[in-house]
């Protein structure tokens, strides 16, 4: 997957949650459905500049703030991102990727 969406994918969900907005209020707010702001955050397209207008208005930044991927790059976001994953995973695949990771680190 091309790594600037990737890296777009995670500003736009922690620009998001840092204003306190679900994907649903988010959505509403510039005029689009839930599934489309899903997508976005999960890499699966890029948005239009329009839609980045929209975006930035509605979180109260700079356009060119969205486009600031050095906090999505930082250690407390990567940890932060962990512990997301962790929260929703049952028992079974916390153990694959606790495996997953012990493979990698040893």
């Amino acid at each position: 997957m091309d790594n600037t969406k990737v890296l777009l994918a995670k500003r736009l969900k922690q620009l998001r949650k840092s204003k306190g907005l679900t994907q649903e209020k988010l959505a509403e707010l510039i005029g689009r459905d839930t599934k489309h702001i899903s997508k976005l955050e999960l890499a699966g397209s890029y948005p239009s500049i329009e839609t980045l207008n929209r975006i930035a208005n509605a979180l109260q930044v700079e356009l060119k703030d969205i486009f600031n991927f050095d906090s999505v790059q930082n250690k407390q976001f990567i940890l932060d991102e962990f512990q997301d994953m962790l929260k929703d995973a049952d028992e079974n695949k916390i153990q694959k990727m606790y495996k997953l990771f012990r493979c990698i680190i040893d």
